[in-house]
């Protein structure tokens, strides 16, 4: 029958099988996605940024943990997971003095993740879970924030099937995923993103004292979550001063913003006390970066929120079809961000207020300063959540004709089945990506540290081994200790003392040794040293872990 000879009624009554098979299909998305986040939690590499987290929270210092460390003694691997567990003789000021050394962290998430610990132990699943649950959250809030930002240009039957969308496609996203999994702010983080942007479209629509009370607190939440909500509130006010024309918002708006940052004053103050500290523990984001490999990384950002891209060393078949799939991930967001432009104004105003405020800012400091702050995904949140939200109205359409369709015509019928094809591609793909993920962890995420298991291997088959590295290793031998045996000893020794304590006919290993230290030891004519593991790398200067064994010249064999 023809679609246009149908009536309201029998339109009506094809839909309603459509709707509970789309509802059964978002219950299954969601269920999986739950699976993906709790699967094998405790199990993946728990890398020196959650050691961070731990060992900050736990109420210890990078530098008291180096300095009891490196004492000349050997040590056990449950002596350096002690410092990422709560002790009672670690108090809550110390947790906040530990915080205060590392003022680039704003400190809510700590703080919560200390309680959390309290409560549920300091196992890795343990403090994980805080993560996951935050994650979890997200997804009822996001089918709120979506009905706040579409709310201009759609109906509201057609509101609750976007923000449907939005949750499907961010229950399984791989990105989201591998993020709910991991010790760090970044899911808290995108909780009081999506809540703070809620807030502000609903404080602008009611105007009432309460609601812009509600946005303030958000936004605080925010500020005390990342120091990157700066930005992004910048954003904010950019969009409410070119959307709203009333005196009465503005001078509100006003009011809310004024009461948050001065809620934020106290973490200026310790930044401003700290700016050392501050400089020294982001010198990384200043390493030089080849401006193809950042324009590779930008476009990697956004693409491992559907599909995660494989990174390979070498070109092959199969890693220009997997770059081939991407291009065409990039070329979908593409597309839904210049449909969003055709949208009323307040809605492109907020998707760009979300979406360019922190990119723009760190890559023009990253081109003023030869850094590469905006070369970590992670950094990058809000823009990826405004990218998904333009994706998800897109594929929307899919399965509400009539709703976000002016005409019943043959072209809009055409293309709800063309974004049916894609939101079905999409999905694939992060039900693929997430479930290679399963056993592993994206590479972009654990960095140097998703090395770990293969030089563990090494030296826990060994017999009687003695570990020894460097004191600036001492973050990365607490992640390490995860996964090594309770037979190895763990030894931090400064160059000086390395030739003098690696010459005697112990089974040594050297742990990432510097080039300083390689030097040193080849310059000791008594002593063997043979490199027994370097990852394969990307380029010459990615940062990479590698063990040297060692052999003194009276052991050897005859």
């Amino acid at each position: 029958m023809d679609n246009r000879s149908e009536t309201p009624k029998t339109r009506k009554s094809r839909t309603r099988p459509l709707t509970t098979l789309s509802l059964m299909l978002l219950a299954l998305l969601l269920s999986l996605g739950v699976v993906f986040r709790i699967a094998n939690l405790d199990q993946k590499i728990f890398w020196v940024d959650e050691v961070a987290t731990a060992m900050r929270a736990s109420g210890y210092t990078k530098a008291e943990v180096t300095a009891q460390l490196t004492d000349g003694s050997l040590h056990s691997p449950a002596e350096l997971l002690a410092y990422q567990r709560l002790s009672p003789d670690r108090s809550f000021s110390q947790t906040l003095n530990a915080l205060t050394r590392s003022p680039e962290h704003a400190p809510l998430y700590f703080l919560l993740t200390r309680f959390w610990m309290q409560a549920f132990g300091s196992t890795v699943g343990a403090i994980r879970s805080f993560s996951v649950l935050c994650s979890f959250l997200v997804l009822p809030c996001l089918v709120w924030l979506c009905q706040e930002v579409f709310r201009p240009c759609s109906p509201t039957p057609a509101l609750a099937p976007i923000g449907s969308t939005a949750a499907a496609l961010m229950a399984v996203s791989p990105f989201f995923v591998a993020y709910a999994q991991e010790a760090r702010p970044y899911s808290f983080w995108l909780l009081t993103i999506v809540l703070c942007s809620g807030a502000l479209l609903r404080a602008g629509r009611r105007n009432t004292w309460l609601s812009w009370a509600i946005y303030a607190l958000t936004l605080l939440t925010s500020l005390y979550t990342s120091l990157l909500t700066v930005l992004l509130a910048v954003g904010q006010a950019v969009y409410v001063f070119t959307v709203q024309p009333h005196r009465s918002i503005l001078r509100h708006y006003q009011w809310a913003i004024g009461v948050a940052l001065v809620g934020f004053l106290p973490w200026v103050w310790v930044i401003w006390h700290q700016s050392d500290a501050l400089t020294t523990n982001t010198t990384w984001m200043r390493t030089p970066i080849q401006p193809f490999a950042m324009i590779a990384i930008w476009l990697y950002s956004f693409a491992v929120l559907f599909f995660d891209v494989p990174v390979v060393a070498q070109w092959s078949w199969v890693a220009l079809l997997q770059a081939t799939i991407a291009a065409m991930v990039l070329t979908v967001m593409g597309i839904a961000l210049y449909r969003m432009a055709q949208l009323p104004h307040r809605v492109g105003f907020f998707l760009a207020a979300l979406c360019g405020p922190i990119p723009f800012t760190l890559i023009l400091l990253d081109l003023i300063f030869q850094g590469q702050a905006s070369a970590s995904p992670r950094y990058l949140i809000p823009s990826q959540l405004g990218v998904l939200l333009a994706v998800a109205y897109c594929c929307a359409e899919s399965g509400l004709p009539g709703y976000l369709q002016k005409s019943a015509s043959e072209t809009p019928v055409r293309l709800q089945r063309q974004w049916l094809v894609i939101t079905a591609f999409l999905l694939g793909l992060s039900l693929i990506s997430a479930w290679v993920n399963l056993n592993r962890s994206p590479d972009y995420q654990k960095a140097h540290n998703r090395h770990n298991p293969e030089i563990a291997a090494l030296v826990n088959q060994a017999i009687s081994p003695i570990l020894v590295a460097e004191p600036s290793q001492t973050m990365n031998l607490l992640s390490l200790s995860h996964s090594l045996s309770p037979t190895v000893h763990i030894q931090l020794l400064p160059i000086e003392q390395m030739g003098t304590v690696l010459s005697s006919c112990q089974n040594y290993f050297v742990f990432n040794p510097s080039p300083q230290l390689v030097t040193k030891l080849h310059q000791i004519e008594t002593l063997r040293v043979q490199q027994i593991y370097q990852p394969q790398l990307i380029t010459n200067k990615d940062i990479h872990l590698s063990l040297a064994k060692t052999q003194f010249a009276a052991c050897r064999a005859p």
